[in-house]
């Protein structure tokens, strides 16, 4: 797949679908016997299929678009009119995809002003997609789907021309539902965007702001929860003529409408139906005070209103169909969080939703909850954070089995199992996998180093003297470099790398001279620096200190941070306006180099690796030097205490420690790391020896109690977080689609309470022993009371 995308399964999936599929438009035939000769299942296809291989914007509006006007709602009545008439219409203004389109803009334009948000555009694409496959996938679903639609009283629904039911009122009811569920998502931006100012700036005046929460009301919610109503106002006789209990309600008002569509659906008593419409009415005051916003009620709203408008304006006859397919879709999309924020607590207390009651509601909540993979981050925080990559599914009658990929390291804390948890709370899932839902995640470990999040990495200052330093003497090597590639070039006679290196060549010049971006760009690099050593481990100290110097680094730390420094340059140059060239043009700002890591050219890769290796050298040349994080030389004297339960071994503890898997190395870096955290929560901090604070040389038994169960809980969600699991026996199956997950059985995977009381002692003897592993001389540490 290029650029993200999904399992070569879901392609197949798609393609049953399409072959299941017989659109009613493709095979009309007009009055005088000829045929329509469209292919609008061809086209959506084509557009899906394209999406699949490059998912973006771009791709994902050639699904919307072309979906939305194979069912666009005009004067134009294609199944009556005769297309050689000279009265077809020729443009109409599509005002659903006009949603789309507004929906699309406002979330990536409001991105840097909220913490928490990820794309909704891609993602219903790929909700609608994965809908698709389930359906194609599922006998149960499919018999459940069409029972619901056939023992409903409406007449009007698609039947193939041989008679028999279409699949295509799947198509048209679950890609309304699907592609519209995050419609109205710019309703909870803006509330997001107002906790974000109170969050960045006000909560900084006074302490006693903590608390405020921003909400967002409605002063005229019964202005908004209205569908216009246009002459003539027939629309809704026939509907009342079927639902003589529908006649007492406002069917211009869509909370109404879809409380009426929850009773016939659920089976409502009285009782519970007005508790029901009096909610919905009530629904904006309600998260309000419960300091959240329910997009999925606005988007339901807004599909309700337009959807109500146009069918009023077009449709000559049957304008009581919106109650059916259009209510329907609507209905899924409030319910798709509704459902868990509402129904399923009090005064409701609804079970599991079961796929009979409300099929499209229930693929909407199973695909919504599912569909993780290449989603775009816009948020502030969302940005730093690891993302899942791409998917792997099964799909048949028995089982539906998820594998997430991540290739930038750990997803969260028992991401797979909170997705299970959520998902097996709100939905009946064994009445269509007869088998269960099986969801887990895989991580390319080899990575997991490389790719801890940045916003982990906790970067000391260094002095503006020092940067400049460090600027200068980043200008001087890289002026050296050139030139000698420029001898070497000459040397070898190779006129093309003469030509190439002269040309670069002649760009060089003095720190002095530099014009603002290079020199802001050498400063950029110098300041990169702290944070590249303290990604490795590694700090930045006087020439003098103690610990031992850093003099080279190994080939996987020099590959990590050339890479580091590829996209830090990147970053910087997108920042100052350069865009992408095939050819070097700064005076037009553009260059070649603005590509990824795997694209870039093996000679400005090199360049790169060199000056990684070279920061030793370059600390150097101004006094300072490179030594290890005392934190991570606390690390190693643990793993080694852990294998030779000495304190007194004087074997190379790094060495050995450099010898585990990466993601074992990564496990035990958090694990120190988190040791800093739990002791500030009971008042102690790790100092250096020379602090003139009196060290601790033991912790009392509750410490140690306390200390053992938080190192316990840490330990446990970062084998979570790499995606560590029980996997039951009778699965063994699972294991063909999932190469590269490890299968662990280890019975240390549970609570505190439940791990055995000898896991638990050698938890306590860590902290019984902690003070002289940070008196080690190879350490440096010492324990004190915080001030």
């Amino acid at each position: 797949m290029d650029n993200g995308g999904s399992s070569t399964n879901i392609g197949k999936y798609v393609d049953k679908f399409f072959d299941m599929l017989v659109l009613y438009d493709d095979n009309l035939v007009f009055k005088d016997g000829t045929k329509s000769n469209h292919d609008y299942k061809g086209l959506l296809k084509a557009a899906i299929d394209v999406f699949l291989n490059h998912q973006s914007n771009y791709t994902a509006y050639e699904v919307y678009q072309t979906f939305f006007m194979m069912y666009q709602i005009t004067p134009e009545d294609k199944s009556e009119i005769d297309e050689k008439s000279p009265d077809v219409l020729i443009s109409e203004p599509n005002y659903l995809l006009d949603l789309v389109d507004i929906m699309r803009k406002y979330e990536e334009n409001t991105g840097e002003l909220i913490n928490w948000q990820r794309d909704h555009f891609i993602h219903s694409v790929n909700v609608f997609i994965l809908g698709l496959a389930v359906y194609a996938q599922n006998q149960s679903y499919r018999t459940i789907f069409q029972n619901y639609i056939l023992k409903n009283k409406h007449y009007k629904k698609y039947y193939r021309i041989d008679g028999n039911f279409s699949h295509e009122e799947f198509l048209y009811r679950w890609g309304v539902a699907a592609l519209f569920h995050d419609i109205g998502y710019p309703f909870e931006i803006i509330g997001k965007q107002l906790d974000k100012l109170i969050e960045d700036g006000i909560k900084n005046i006074s302490h006693s702001y903590d608390n405020v929460k921003m909400g967002l009301d409605f002063r005229d919610f019964d202005e908004f929860n209205v569908i216009a109503k246009l002459d003539p106002f027939d629309y809704a006789d026939q509907y009342r003529e079927r639902y003589s209990d529908s006649k007492v309600l406002d069917l211009f008002k869509p909370t109404d409408i879809m409380a009426h569509k929850l009773k016939l659906d659920f089976g409502f008593d009285n009782e519970v139906y007005k508790k029901l419409i009096k909610h919905l009415n009530g629904f904006p005051r309600f998260m309000t005070e419960r300091d959240f916003v329910d997009h999925g009620f606005f988007s339901a709203i807004l599909v309700l209103n337009s959807y109500g408008k146009l069918i009023q304006k077009y449709a000559k006859k049957d304008k009581d169909f919106f109650f059916y397919p259009i209510v329907d879709s609507a209905t899924a999309i409030l319910l798709h969080n509704y459902y868990s924020n509402a129904l399923q607590k009090p005064p409701f207390n609804f079970g599991k939703l079961r796929p009979k009651q409300s099929p499209i509601s229930y693929l909407l909540i199973l695909c919504d909850e599912l569909q993780e993979w290449n989603r775009q981050p816009y948020g502030v925080l969302d940005v730093k954070e690891n993302h899942v990559n791409d998917l792997d599914v099964v799909i048949d009658d028995e089982y539906m089995k998820v594998i997430y990929i991540l290739n930038n390291g750990p997803m969260g804390f028992g991401f797979s199992k909170k997705k299970d948890d959520v998902i097996d709370n709100v939905l009946e899932i064994q009445d269509i996998f007869l088998g269960k839902l099986s969801i887990r995640t895989k991580i390319e470990l080899d990575n997991v180093i490389r790719d801890i999040s940045i916003a982990e990495i906790q970067t000391p200052n260094i002095l503006l003297r020092n940067v400049e330093k460090l600027a200068r003497q980043i200008n001087d090597e890289y002026n050296e470099e050139l030139k000698a590639k420029l001898d070497e070039a000459i040397k070898k006679g190779d006129e093309k790398e003469i030509a190439e290196y002269k040309e670069k060549c002649s760009y060089l010049c003095d720190f002095e001279d530099l014009s603002a971006d290079y020199k802001i760009s050498n400063v950029r690099q110098a300041k990169s620096i702290p944070k590249k050593l303290s990604m490795i481990g590694c700090e930045i100290a006087h020439i003098d200190d103690e610990r031992d110097e850093i003099t080279k680094f190994d080939e996987k730390e020099i590959e990590d941070l050339a890479i580091f420094e590829h996209v830090d340059w990147c970053r910087e140059r997108k920042g100052t306006g350069w865009s992408y060239g095939d050819v070097k043009n700064p005076e037009e700002r553009r260059t070649p180099y603005l590509v990824s890591w795997e694209k870039l050219p093996d000679d400005i890769k090199d360049m790169d690796r060199k000056a990684t290796e070279n920061i030793p050298n370059l600390l150097n040349s101004i006094g300072l030097k490179v030594v290890r994080n005392k934190i991570r030389l606390l690390t190693f004297k643990m793993h080694q205490f852990y294998e030779t339960g000495s304190l007194d071994d004087k074997s190379d503890g790094e060495k050995r420690f450099k010898e585990l898997p990466k993601h074992v190395q990564y496990s035990n870096y958090k694990q120190a790391d988190y040791l800093v955290k739990i002791l500030k929560e009971k008042g102690f901090e790790l100092v250096s020896l020379n602090d003139s604070r009196d060290k601790i040389h033991r912790f009392d038994e509750e410490d140690i109690e306390y200390f053992a169960k938080r190192e316990h809980e840490g330990w446990l969600k970062l084998k979570l977080n790499l995606g560590y699991a029980h996997l039951p026996i009778d699965e063994s199956d699972i294991q063909k689609i999932e190469e590269g997950i490890r299968e662990s059985h280890n019975p240390n995977l549970v609570s505190w309470e439940d791990l055995d009381i000898n896991v638990k002692k050698a938890n306590k003897d860590t902290f019984i022993n902690l003070p002289n592993l940070c008196d080690d001389s190879n350490v440096g540490l010492k324990i004190v009371r915080r001030q």
